[in-house]
């Protein structure tokens, strides 16, 4: 096992350097989307945002979890994995409504994704292993039936909740066990997944009872890492961000609430929120046998993204008015430029060790003797 300090070799070659970085400029890109002269501005938006943004995120997090699921490194360069999923992006600005783009270039990285796992047997681990060659599908249906967009924000939402159900207590139970807590008793992610299910599926009545039985089923989730340390408190109150997200469907199915406005609470609110919780641990604050500690930025980021959120909702009640989309425009695109100020800096410098985590305390037990 690599020493914390030691023999580190640069953010830069690692996944979590590379993918986070570029979903951030995807991230800061989306916005101003519309400014440019492309065939179809609505599905370059939509493709940037879920399978630029979204997915650079997903695949950065995989990445680096994936070695330490099968031991074995990933079976490309990081970087060169990070060039074939840029251009990727930009080819899909160029030719929206093309698919060859997500299959020569998304694809491979995917397939490289999933095959260390396969290849190590860690069958447990292959649901979420196989989750962007499920994107790359998604593309794909995306572009033969466009109608599908609205949903997708929905099954993204589904993905962070289901992820974020597995991701979230792992870093708050290593978090306990430095504070010497025991576990609390919580619901389980499997009656979570089926509230969420059924809340999705059902659009009547008992839906939206399911969809409120799943956003407390969140905060409870999400309640005892507030107690647990800054980076804790940053990454529940980001997986928290599903709450207004599925405030937001059980709005617009009762007509409350423009569709749009429920398409970017899900995007915005929810999906924005946690990956900048995951991704900005890469460069927070370590000291020796400390919890991670947010950079002021991450913080003021974290209020940005949910601030943009928030004006975006105004700009669909208001009738697109556009002082409140360029108020949501520029607090989502300042919130990713206040992540890459910290995290570009830190590319060319010796990576952490671990990524997303602090360096585990020693149990008294594992003291090593003089």
């Amino acid at each position: 096992m690599e020493e914390a300090g030691r023999n580190r070799s640069l953010l830069i070659v690692h996944p979590a350097g590379v993918f986070f970085a570029l979903a951030a400029l995807m991230a800061v890109a989306l916005p101003w989307v519309w400014l440019l002269p492309l065939e179809d501005a609505r599905l370059a938006h939509a493709r940037l945002g879920l399978f630029g943004f979204g997915g650079m995120a997903i695949c950065g997090y995989i990445m680096t979890a994936q070695k330490a699921w099968t031991g074995r490194r990933f079976p490309m360069p990081a970087l060169f994995s990070g060039v074939l999923a840029l251009g990727a992006r930009l080819a899909c600005l160029g030719f929206p409504e093309d698919f060859w783009p997500v299959l020569l270039l998304s694809l491979p990285v995917a397939l490289m994704i999933l095959w260390p796992v396969l290849r190590g047997r860690r069958w447990d681990k292959a649901p979420l292993a196989m989750v962007p060659l499920m994107l790359v599908a998604a593309e794909a249906m995306l572009l033969d039936r466009p109608d599908l967009a609205g949903l997708l924000p929905e099954a993204m939402a589904a993905l962070v909740f289901v992820v974020g159900g597995r991701l979230v207590p792992s870093f708050l139970a290593e978090a306990r066990r430095r504070r010497a807590l025991g576990a609390p008793s919580r619901p389980p992610l499997w009656l979570g997944a089926i509230l969420l299910g059924a809340g999705l599926l059902n659009e009547g009545f008992m839906g939206t009872l399911a969809l409120l039985a799943a956003m407390l089923w969140v905060l409870a989730r999400s309640f005892d890492g507030l107690r647990l340390g800054q980076a804790n408190r940053m990454l529940c109150i980001g997986y928290a961000g599903l709450v207004p997200g599925l405030l937001a469907i059980a709005a617009a199915r009762s007509g409350m609430v423009p569709h749009l406005v429920e398409v970017h609470a899900l995007t915005m609110a929810t999906m924005g929120p946690m990956i900048l919780a995951v991704a900005a641990r890469v460069t927070m604050r370590r000291m020796a046998g400390a919890e991670l500690l947010p950079r002021r930025r991450h913080l003021a980021a974290l209020g940005l993204v949910f601030g943009a959120a928030v004006a975006r909702a105004f700009a669909e009640l208001s009738g697109q008015a556009p002082i409140w989309l360029a108020v949501a425009g520029i607090g989502w695109s300042a919130a990713w430029l206040l992540f890459l100020s910290v995290h570009v800096p830190a590319l060319p410098r010796p990576a952490p060790f671990p990524l997303l985590s602090a360096q585990r305390a020693l149990r008294p037990a594992d003291t090593p003797s003089r």
